[in-house]
């Protein structure tokens, strides 16, 4: 099972996914969309936001935490 698909599991049942950029170390919350994956660090301005694809995310993120809705 890949992160992408761990991740479109675990948004059934939780509120809040959060995740961390293997390679950088940026600690954030993701969700599924149209474009793949929006990923967000948490800057007031959206600043650091991005979208990645499901390729990408489950190449890249690791998840780290589920909450419960």
């Amino acid at each position: 099972m890949t992160e992408y698909d761990k991740l479109v599991a675990a948004e059934r049942v939780a509120h809040t996914v959060e995740i961390i950029e293997t390679a950088t170390g940026k600690i954030g919350v993701a969700n599924t969309s149209r474009r793949g994956v929006d990923v967000f660090y948490g800057a007031d301005d959206g600043s650091d936001d991005k979208s990645v694809t499901p390729e990408e995310f489950s190449k890249g993120f690791s998840i780290t935490g589920i909450i419960d809705k």
